[in-house]
Parts: C-alpha cells; structure tokens; sequence
C-alpha cells in the first residue's frame, strides 16, 4: 500500500456513515493525497468526519469539525477543546482562556492558524512573568472549520511544544468546492447577572471563473456581558503563624481576604477573509487576512478585611509599628479568629482596554516533473492589547477590631467593638451589642460614612507583540511500489518584537494634594473626603458587607483629583512605572529532511530531524524602591529607575524523530512515536529586570558613626534623619547584601524533552475506540530559585551600579536572598488516553420500546496521567507532582440524533490541579524540627485547583430544509472554580486561596443555510 492509500480508507469510513458528504473529484491524481473538506450535518456525521480525518494524519492527533447546530456550540476554541483526551481548561472571567495538554501548562502548547504562526499581545497566565500561552478566548469558535490538537509532531512541523500544538483551520471555498451561505443569530443570557449577551455570524464561500477562484469569508459580532462573584485570600501574602494574647495557642490563618464583584462588558469581533487561486490542477495560491479584537469595559468592586498580624502591621510596604505577632483570640476548633489593628478597605476599580490581532497570510503550492511539489508562505501578524485608562479609588478605615473565619470554602470578616473582642476573649462569646463611636465604624449598617479616600490609583499599559515568518517546504513521492514513499525537506524562518510600557501612580492623595492639587479648591477639598460624601448602593454579591460607591460618583471624585496623580512622577521614575517595561527580540530558523518509508505492505515509518537556531536579545530596567528619603507632600519620586543595556543570548536544539504508523486491519490502526521537542523560555523570566521588591536596605560605612555596620531601610535607624544630609547618604550609605530581589536571567536555555506516544485505535462502522500511553523525559527543566546567592558581577547582563548617586552599590555585591530563574532540573509525564463512542443506529427498529433507542449515541474519554519534577532545592526539597497536572480527566455525552432532532447531555470532570507551590527547603525542614512547628517549610502553601464536574445541555430542531434552532444550557449546576491552600493541623485543614462564581447561562440560536 502507498502512502496515499492511506487516506482513501477512512474517507470511505466517513462517506459511509454519514450520508449527507459531498466530495468534488479532482481529475489530475497529483492532488488525490488532499483529503478535500466533508460538509456534514448532525453530531455523529461530525464525528466520523473527524475520525476520519485524524486517521489519515501522519501524526497522532486529536481533531474536531464543524456540526450542524451552528458550527461549533461552544463560546470560544479553549471551551471547545476542553471535550478531547488530555486537554483541560483555564477559565478567566467565565469563560475558557488557556488549555493545558497531557500535564504541561499553556505555555508549553502552541498555537497556530493554518499553520502559520500568530502574533500575542496577551500576558499570558500571568501578568508579571508573561509565560508564552496563547489567549484562546480572542478565537471564536464559530469562525473556524476544524482544530487539530497535535500531540506527537513530526519534524516538518514546529517543534517549539513540549505539550503539544493546536491548529485551528479556516474556511477554505475550494475545499468545500460549493457556493455556500450561513448566517448564526444567538443570544446568551447569564443566570447571576440577569443580562444578555447578543451574537451575529456570517460565514460564505463563493466560487469564481469556472470554480478556480474562491472567496471565503467569516465575520462574527459578540457582545458579553458577565457579572462574576469572587473571594480570593491575598495573591502575594501566605498565611500566616500568630498566638493569642491570653492563652498562647498558636494558629495558621488568613492574612488579607478580599470579596470582589466584577461587571465585564466585552464586545468581540472577529474576521476572515480567504482568497484563493487554481489555474489548474498543478498550482494553488492562496491569501489570507484574519482580523480578531475585543474590547472590554471592567468594573471590579473590592472589599476586603486586612488582619495586619506580623511585626511589620500594615504588610511589607509600610511602616512597622512594633506590633507584635499576637492575636488577641483563638477558636482553633472552630477556625475563628479575632484581633485589633484591622483594615477595612474598599476600592472601586475601572479599566477599559482594547486586544487586537491581525494576520496576513500569503502563499501557495505547485506540482511540478515527476512527484515533485513545492509549498511557501510569508505570514506577518501584529497584535496590540492597550489599556489606556486604569483607574482607581479606594476608601479605608484603619485600627478596627474584628473576628475572621474560614474554610476550604470560605473566608469571613466581621467588624466588632473593643468591648465585644474583648468579651469573646474572656468568655468565648458575644452578649452585647456594639456602640458606634462618631468617627469610626457604624455597627450594625451596610452604610459607612467614615471610610477616608485613602488611594488613587491611575495606570496605563501597551503590549505589542509582532511576528514575521517565512516558510519553504519541498516534496518529492514516488509511486513506483517501492520502499521509500517521500523525501521531504523545508526552512522556517521567524523574527519577532514584542515590548511592553507600563506606566502606574499610587498615592494618597491627601498627602499629596497642597503640591498635586495646584491651588484646584475642589481638588484639596476631595483630597480630604470619605465615602459617606459620595453615593453609594449595595452589590447584587451577598458576601459583600457594606455599600460601596457608585460608578459615576467614583468617575467624578477620580476626574476631580487625577491632577494630583497627573502631577506627580512626571519623570516616570516610579518603581511600578518601570519594572516590567522592556522591549525584546527572538529570531528564529529551522530546517528539517524526513522521509517516509514503507516497511511493510500496511505498515510506514517516518524518519526524520529538524535543527533549530534561536537569537534572543532583551532590554529592561535596573528598579528600586528608594522612598524613604521623598518629601511626602511633594510630587518627586526618589525611586531608581535605569535601562540595562540590550543583552544577548543563542541556542542551537537537534531534534531527530521516528513515527510508525501500522494498518492492522481494515479497522485497526497502530501507532508508535518516539520523538523530541523544546519549549523556549518565558518571557518574563528570559527578560533583562533587576527589581529590588521592598524597600532598598544599606549599611552605614563611616567608621566614625555609631551607627557603623548597622543596615536598615530608614536612614533614621543609621544615624540620618529622613531626607537629610543627602551627600552623607551617597558617600557612606551602601547597598545591604541582605535585600530581596527579583532578577531575570536571559542565559536561560531551552526546555527539552524526549517523547514516547504509543496509540491503538479500533475504527468500527458505529463504534471507536482508542488507548493511547505517553510518556515525556523532560531536561533544563527551569525552576523558580527562591532565596539564592548571586553576584551581580556574574548576572548575564550588567547592572549600571556605577549611575545610581544617591547611595554605594558595590559592583561585586552578593545578594544573599536573589529569587531568579534557573536551568537544571528534570521532570516526567505519563499516562494513558482512552476514548470510546458508539452509536446504536438499526439494531432495535422492529421492537416496540427497543426502537426507542435506535438513534442513541455516546461519546466519552478519560485520561489518566502522573508526574514526579525536581523544581530546585532551594525551592523544595525532593520531587514533586507537576503543577498544571490533573491526574485524572474525563467527558461523557449522551445523546439522541435523528434526521430533525439532537439532543446532547454532556458532563466534564477535572481532578485537582496543583497550581502553586510553597517553598520547602531541607534548612526549613531542619529549623522547624527545632520550633516543633512548620513556620518554615510551607508545604502548605501549595494551593490546589479544587477538582470540578459541569453539566451541560445541548439540543438542535431543524425548523425546515436549511433553518436550524439550537438552545444550550451551561454550567446548569452552578459549578465554581475553587482554589484552596493545603494548610495542615495548625490550620484545621484547607484555607479558601480563591473562588469565583459566575453561574449558568443559557443561549438560544437560529441558523439558516443558503
């Protein structure tokens, strides 16, 4: 059997089974290796569709098609893939945004469009370390024709992903070979905010000059409004060890918790434009241009309890007061907890921003002599995402006496008076009523008028992200019977920019107002307001306690005093305004030779490897918080902020491959892959950055001062008054070795990884089944080194030491508590893919009740996978379970179809996903052993994904010949994504890290074929 007989069996599998295919026969046997798109209606005519296309690929892969309800039901392509083997979701405000594949996180999986590369502006999972996941909510699922998810790659595609790759096709009008008009009207309406969230899709194809031309278009309209329900402990502070006051009882609890209600407003929209050319049988040019943006209008409401334990009271970025680490009351049973020197804040956040994404896509293909076929393309994508206008105010009210409570799912304040604590301490209850004061909290109402206007928050951000690429394969096949099917060999070359300028002021703005507010009587008036000035009303979230100010209020107090903020920095020299700007470049070429092999009459192999070079360069900036010296009524930060120089660093990867594929029988099909991949490093973590993250700390130098060998933050505590003296601070004053900072590391090298893929799938007439195992050996893995020895003579780019004057940084220095990022550690993953559908169709036509059941179906897979890494020793001892790793994962849809009528009941269930891990040393281990409790290996600390199940609800009725009407019903069961830290004894077992609701939705649509 040739290698292009393989792709004729499944073909007639799929036009077996579903009987409404059409195919347009090609003359000219130079183009019978394409398998030609298969329009189908009904879910299980998808289905075979896919199946069979799967089957024809050279690779292992996982693949969905278009239905008839519509094209794809669901939102967007991350809520799509979460219904295939190995794949789970990453949800952001509702809705699916990131997918992880067989254990390894987003940033280890690309993404591509027709296979072409696709510029992204996103920040990724996280904003501060911009990983390299693609934001998949930016693609509606309904634009599309088919996603493959690749998860054995062959060397003639990009090997740049250790998870796997994802590539989303677009319409093709001479695939489909037929003049074709859809048009999708939906809306969806959101349960917990009551709105709706209209939706338009037009999608055509067109044919042209005696069907060599053709024209396909898609356009989507979407407008989604959400309203989502969040409580979340604070995302930088662990919690924290404290006693009481009376009877020493120790206890881990909460530091900070905040309760959220966010109104997101998004209109998306998206578009394609497909123009291609067939002169004839031997030649095919193609141009693509696709447009997607969405532009959003957020409104965040916080409220949150800050219990301000610890000997620094107010957290790490202000001023210690001598507190102790002692709580006034304990309830270890009860998980209740109550103290003195509370924080009650709330702040009213509000940011518009705007993501936009272009590709072009120029190319063609061309058959020439005896087998030979050349393809090329150029693809340029630019993609912006700018938020022009971040804006905040927030309202406080500090030293106030409150008890908290938490659990796995929860996590409560409650304000109360000094009496009632003090009751509860002696007593363990509260009898009486609390007596509001005047100036303080009002007990017992939502309103509170005393809250002070205690911050203005203003923010711009701008991140582009460009990529050029250039593609040349050559293919030559022979059909002589012989032993060798095809040589094929190919260049890929990338370049790519990508800079980010984040610009950020944070003050109080009565401190600031005489300077800021430039003489302005309105300005130094709501400089010095509190919230009972403005109106205010009370959230539609029940966990909110108080009433909180309404939008237009806080858009007149912040466009009143936004001078001071105006005013102030004008320098940018601000720590926040500097420390994730940079601009970066990473250049990219890649060659590869395969050939295919034909080892036995149903059995090719596939041998092949791809060489890799990579040129990366990065700027970025030296930042330090140096505010203690500042005049705090004045506009001047005193905060160091000075560009690195551009830095450089190269790697080369040889990546070889062998697949095997074996037709064992007519419905049996084999597979074997043993082959290699890379991830190439973060971006926020292969970036040139050197941020000192709390307030810079030196040492008194003068031999003849008292103060001689002490090292603080203060100048007071070193002999100089604050903002004094300022030409003895720069001559005497030097950089303490003991200072936290963060520093990028651009040495990074390249993850790599050896892959195992073994696969055995049964293609029956009404049923599939599939086992499939992988297994990947993962090297350089790179790991969080926390709490590391660096020199900053041996960084891989310079640190400009010798410009910083208003204090001495040794250029030698050795930072004895660096957190940076390093090669080294290694990691596996393992498991096994089982899929399974069938349908009854036939088998009880002739029985009363049995013919009930002729037109079931059901389709379901489970993945069951481990992990064992090595993250650094100096972040935890020993190995450990991968974040991003569900163990196991699994979809089951029943379903009726017949000719009219679909009607699908579809459950999802994720086990619990590692997300985050506490530090854990073998020094931790043995300096607990000596305190008799874990204060310092914070095993508990890990947080956790809570394992989550949904429902949905999907069914079709076509109304007539070409008009369908759909309704879903999502997430019907209220599920929640529920985080939560490990905790231990001392804690009563697991502490909420975060939960957000957003309820079930339901959307109705009609689509119509012309």
């Amino acid at each position: 059997m040739k290698h292009h007989s393989k792709k004729i069996l499944p073909l007639a599998i799929a036009l077996a089974s579903a009987q409404a295919f059409s195919q347009e026969e090609q003359d000219n046997t130079l183009f019978d290796a394409a398998l030609e798109e298969i329009y189908v209606e009904g879910v299980r005519a998808a289905d075979a569709n896919a199946r069979a296309a799967e089957r024809s690929k050279d690779n292992f892969s996982s693949i969905v098609t278009q239905d008839d309800a519509g094209n794809f039901s669901d939102q967007n392509v991350a809520e799509l893939l979460q219904r295939m083997p190995g794949v789970t979701l990453q949800r952001s405000e509702g809705e699916g945004k990131f997918v992880n594949l067989r254990g390894l996180g987003p940033g280890m999986v690309s993404v591509r469009m027709d296979g072409g590369v696709m510029a992204n502006a996103g920040g990724g999972t996280d904003e501060t370390l911009e990983d390299r996941a693609f934001s998949l909510d930016s693609l509606p699922s309904d634009v599309l024709q088919s996603i493959e998810v690749n998860k054995s790659l062959t060397p003639d595609m990009d090997l740049d992903a250790i998870g796997g790759s994802i590539n989303v096709k677009t319409l093709s009008a001479l695939d489909r070979g037929r003049d074709t008009y859809k048009l999708r009207l939906q809306n969806y309406y959101a349960d917990q905010g009551g709105e709706n969230s209209p939706k338009v899709t037009l999608q055509g194809t067109n044919l042209f000059l005696d069907d060599t031309l053709g024209v396909a278009y898609t356009g989507s309209w979407e407008k989604r409004v959400t309203q989502g329900y969040q409580t979340k402990h604070h995302g930088g502070t662990l919690p924290q060890y404290v006693n009481a006051e009376l009877n020493g009882e120790r206890m881990l609890v909460p530091w900070e918790f905040t309760t959220f209600q966010e109104n997101a407003e998004r209109e998306r929209m998206a578009a394609l434009l497909n123009l291609e050319y067939r002169p004839d049988d031997s030649s095919r040019y193609h141009l693509k241009i696709n447009h997607t943006s969405y532009s959003d209008d957020d409104i965040a409401q916080r409220e949150y309890y800050r219990f301000n334990y610890g000997p620094d009271r107010d957290g790490p970025n202000d001023e210690p007061d001598g507190i102790t680490d002692n709580l006034v009351y304990i309830d270890k049973g009860n998980r209740v907890f109550g103290g003195s020197e509370v924080d009650l804040q709330q702040q009213f956040f509000i940011q518009e921003s705007e993501v936009t994404t272009n590709t072009f896509a120029l190319g063609g293909e061309n058959y020439f002599g005896d087998g030979w076929k050349v393809d090329y393309e150029v693809v340029s994508s630019r993609s912006e995402n700018e938020k022009p206008d971040g804006r905040r105010v927030a309202f406080r009210l500090r030293d106030q006496y409150a008890v908290g409570s938490f659990g796995e799912d929860f996590l409560n304040g409650q304000i109360i008076s000094p009496a009632q604590l003090n009751e509860l301490a002696e007593t363990g209850s509260i009898s009486g009523a609390a007596v509001s004061t005047g100036n303080s909290y009002e007990y017992g109402s939502v309103v509170q008028p005393n809250l002070n206007y205690d911050n203005l928050f203003l923010e711009n951000n701008l991140r582009k992200d460009e990529v050029d690429q250039f593609s040349l394969n050559l293919r030559k096949d022979w059909d002589d019977d012989g032993w060798l099917n095809y040589v094929k060999t190919g260049v890929k070359a990338n370049q790519r920019t990508r800079s980010n300028d984040k610009n950020r002021v944070s003050i109080v703005p009565f401190d600031r107002a005489v300077a800021g507010c430039a003489g302005d009587v309105d300005c130094l008036t709501m400089a010095g307001s509190r919230l009972g000035d403005f109106d205010n009303y009370i959230l539609a979230n029940p966990n909110f306690d108080h009433a909180v100010i309404t939008r237009s209020e806080a858009e007149r107090l912040i466009d009143i005093t936004r001078t001071i903020g105006d005013n102030y920095d004008q320098e940018e020299r601000e720590l926040d305004s500097t420390k994730l700007d940079y601009e970066l470049t990473e250049d990219s070429s890649a060659a590869y030779v395969m050939a295919e092999f034909q080892v036995l009459p149903e059995a090719t192999l596939i041998a092949g490897a791809r060489y890799a070079r990579t040129e990366f360069t990065s700027t970025g900036y030296m930042a330090l918080r140096n505010d203690r010296n500042e005049d705090k009524e004045g506009l001047e930060s005193l905060d160091i902020s000075l560009p690195l120089e551009g830095v450089s660093n190269d790697y080369n990867v040889f990546l070889p491959a062998l697949h095997y594929r074996h037709e064992v029988g007519e419905n049996l099909l084999a597979r074997a892959a043993l082959w290699t991949s890379f991830s190439r490093p973060d971006f926020g973590k292969s970036r040139a950055f050197f941020e000192v993250t709390d307030r810079v700390e030196f040492c008194n130098t003068d031999p003849n001062a008292e103060e001689f060998g002490d090292c603080d933050e203060d100048p007071k505590a070193l002999g100089v008054g604050r903002g004094e003296d300022l030409e003895y601070q720069a001559q005497w004053f030097e950089m303490s070795s003991n200072n936290s900072v963060r520093i990028g590391n651009p040495g990074l090298d390249p993850l790599r990884a050896t892959n195992l893929d073994l696969s055995l799938s049964w293609y029956g007439e009404d049923t599939f089944l599939e086992g499939a195992f992988f297994y990947k050996d993962i090297k350089d893995f790179i790991v969080d080194a926390n709490g590391v020895s660096v020199n900053i003579a041996e960084l891989a780019f310079h640190v400009p030491v010798e410009q910083v004057d208003q204090f001495r940084i040794p250029a030698d220095l050795t930072i004895d508590n660096a957190n940076t990022y390093l090669n080294g550690e290694s990691a596996t993953v393992y498991g096994v893919e089982l899929s399974y559908s069938q349908y009854f169709e036939g088998r009880w036509e002739d029985h009363k009740i049995g013919r009930w059941l002729d037109n079931i179906f059901v389709q379901s897979n489970l993945t069951l996978q481990s992990s064992d890494g090595k993250v650094g020793d100096t972040v935890r001892a020993g190995s450990i379970q991968l974040p991003e790793t569900a163990d196991s994962s699994a979809n089951l849809t029943l379903g009726w179809e017949n000719d009219d009528f679909s009607l699908r009941f579809i459950t999802n269930y994720t086990s619990e996903i590692l997300k985050r891990i506490g530090g854990c040393t073998a020094e931790d281990k043995a300096a607990d052993a000596e305190l008799g409790y874990a204060e310092n290996c914070r095993a508990w600390g890990d947080v956790f994904q809570d394992e989550s199940l949904t429902f949905d609800i999907k069914a079709t009725y076509r109304v007539m010949e070409g008009m369908r009407v759909y309704f879903d019903a999502v997430n019907i069961t209220d599920s929640v994504d529920q985080y939560y830290f490990a905790g231990n004894s001392d804690s009563g077992g697991p502490i909420l890290f975060n939960v957000e609701q957003y309820g079930p939705g339901y959307q109705l649509g009609l689509t119509m074929d012309f």
